[in-house]
């Protein structure tokens, strides 16, 4: 009779585990569903080389505009349109043509990562000394 009292409290646990998920506890955890993101670039798509500038990006989220997304850019060639350090502003580097990546950076949001990408040309000027 003794490893059955030893056996009752891991059933009754299980039992109680069983219970929890048929609460739904799980669905507390889950996120709340796959959004519909859309990530658009409004910036300028022509520049000169030595141009500098703050890329501007429209980001929403079931067709309302998030203030203040978290972005993360990223560019095809360096040598023609590079970032800064900082990965906040374009710099026109060289003559050419380059495919700026904006990747929405949150989990809370969706599952995927959205993500958005335009052809930036430069064009004109001798290129710039030191470029990031």
């Amino acid at each position: 009779m003794r490893p059955f009292r030893c056996l009752t409290p891991v059933v009754l646990a299980a039992l109680s585990g069983f219970a929890t998920g048929a609460c739904g506890l799980a669905d507390v955890f889950r996120s709340a569903g796959l959004n519909d993101v859309v990530v658009s670039y409004l910036g300028a798509t022509d520049l000169s080389v030595g141009a500098r500038i703050a890329p501007v990006v429209s980001v929403e989220v079931d067709g309302a505009i998030m203030p203040n997304p978290r972005l993360r850019f990223t560019s095809s060639d360096p040598t023609v349109l590079a970032l800064t350090p900082i990965g906040d502003t374009l710099v026109a580097c060289g003559i050419g043509q380059a495919l700026l990546t904006i990747r929405f950076v949150s989990s809370m949001v969706t599952d995927t990562v959205p993500s958005a990408q335009d052809l930036i040309r430069v064009t004109g000027g001798p290129p710039l000394p030191v470029c990031p």
